[in-house]
């Protein structure tokens, strides 16, 4: 489907081939798929493509031969483009040398080096390969240099034992006591669990909430908070890390947490995480377990440091930020022209959206707008975020708005509007896809 195609919705349209790999993906794979949240059922089953078959810029082509451009990018890793050429020039050259060895390999000491020297609140840098890994080892450190172990936490930080217990009927119950949630906006339930935990807790921990824009001096009050009480404050900017700012949210807001988490987009898809902070704090790793075979695999440590320094050598964030406002605008106005109660908020590059729709309706309304989004040509999360690249072109933004405006106006025409209605048979769809489960991270 090419660029004029993605204008109207494709009378050839089909995922055919994508649904038979589905088929035998399910036989094989526990839950069909490596991570929870590309699992199809939480998009738009047998309306919406599965299996990519190759990816360039902002656009990636499925199995069956279809083009899009995509706000998906690998639940946010992709953050410069797929196949970005100073990024694959560097694995390529990497590659000619070696992947990992007994020995330890110089990317390590240059790829410390250039988040040290990026990231406002790193001093030491300690390198794993995921999300998860990197908040459980920051909650490993912050116990460590405090030998304290209860943990003040807002949001989601991944799946490790340290965080889904009391979450997931797998992990031993009686782990959720040193993990106690608070709202990432409610000062005063912090103050008071703190206060009620006095002497015990290690860290406060949090990432700055995606949907919303925090108030001035919110993330100071939370860190000063910790701090009064002799705790640690760990923010966890594996979403907002390279895109808000490089630095993430701390960055982007002017406040120093002592530990931070990375991953995502800080290696443009290579599977890279890393836990940074204070020195004094950092030191803490030296003799704490944390040890990974995989840590200083060089392909991804060589794609960490041609990103970063793409990031630094040219106008990355402005361009995530000039982008991400023309989308978020022009998908705001076309819903309000289609009469449809759809929204975007939170920061631009990593817009979210919703449906302010009565409760039985959010779920088929998701599943048609993003179906006719895809016949168009555009790949869209169910109440995701969109995560805007550097790759993205104002024509880009442009063709992708004129396509959510079509896909809006068939919601319309189904009865999904802000003066309500009864949706139409194309609310069906939504009877095609079964047990669908919550989606669990990012």
């Amino acid at each position: 489907m090419g660029a004029d195609g993605n204008q109207q919705a494709s009378s050839t349209f089909a995922v055919t081939e994508s649904l038979r790999l589905w088929e035998e993906a399910q036989r094989l794979i526990p839950g069909g798929s490596q991570t929870n949240s590309k699992r199809p059922q939480n998009y738009a089953l047998g309306k919406y493509p599965i299996y990519a078959s190759h990816a360039e810029g902002c656009r990636i082509w499925d199995v069956d031969g279809n083009e899009y451009v995509d706000y998906v990018n690998g639940l946010g890793p992709i953050s410069l483009g797929y196949r970005f050429p100073a990024v694959d020039d560097a694995i390529r050259a990497q590659l000619d040398r070696g992947i990992i060895s007994g020995l330890l390999w110089p990317l390590e000491v240059e790829a410390a080096r250039a988040l040290v020297e990026t990231i406002p609140c790193a001093e030491m840098v300690r390198f794993l390969k995921g999300g998860g890994e990197a908040t459980a080892a920051a909650a490993r450190i912050a116990r460590a240099y405090t030998g304290r172990h209860l943990l003040l936490n807002a949001g989601y930080r991944g799946w490790p034992d340290t965080w889904s217990a009391g979450r997931d009927p797998a992990v031993p119950p009686d782990l959720a006591k040193y993990v106690v949630s608070f709202p990432s906006h409610d000062l005063d339930k912090l103050a008071s669990l703190l206060d009620q935990h006095r002497g015990q807790v290690a860290a406060v921990c949090m990432d700055a909430p995606h949907s919303d824009v925090l108030p001035s001096g919110h993330l100071a009050a939370i860190r000063d908070l910790a701090h009064a009480h002799g705790a640690l404050f760990m923010m966890d900017e594996i979403v907002n890390g390279f895109r808000l700012a490089p630095g993430g949210a701390h960055e982007h807001y002017g406040v120093l947490p002592d530990l931070a988490c990375f991953a995502k987009g800080m290696a443009n898809g290579m599977p890279l995480a890393a836990v940074v902070g204070r020195r004094e704090v950092m030191q803490a790793a030296a003799d704490a377990l944390i040890s990974v075979t995989y840590g200083g695999e060089a392909l991804s440590l060589a794609a960490c440091v041609a990103t970063v320094r793409v990031y630094r050598e040219q106008n990355v964030t402005a361009h995530l930020w000039a982008m991400g406002r023309r989308l978020m605008e022009g998908l705001d106005a076309a819903a309000r022209e289609a009469g449809v109660p759809f929204r975007c908020a939170g920061q631009a590059p990593i817009s979210a959206m919703r449906f302010d729709l009565p409760s039985e309706q959010v779920a088929p309304a998701w599943e048609l707008w993003l179906a006719e989004c895809a016949k168009r040509g555009v790949l869209i999360r169910r109440g995701g975020l969109n995560f805007v690249t550097y790759s993205h072109t104002s024509a880009d933004i442009d063709q992708t708005i004129d396509a959510c405006a079509q896909a809006f106006r068939v919601l319309r025409d189904a009865g999904y509007t802000a003066a309500g209605g009864q949706p139409g048979q194309e609310r069906q769809l939504a009877g095609a896809v079964s047990g669908r489960g919550q989606q669990i991270g990012l």
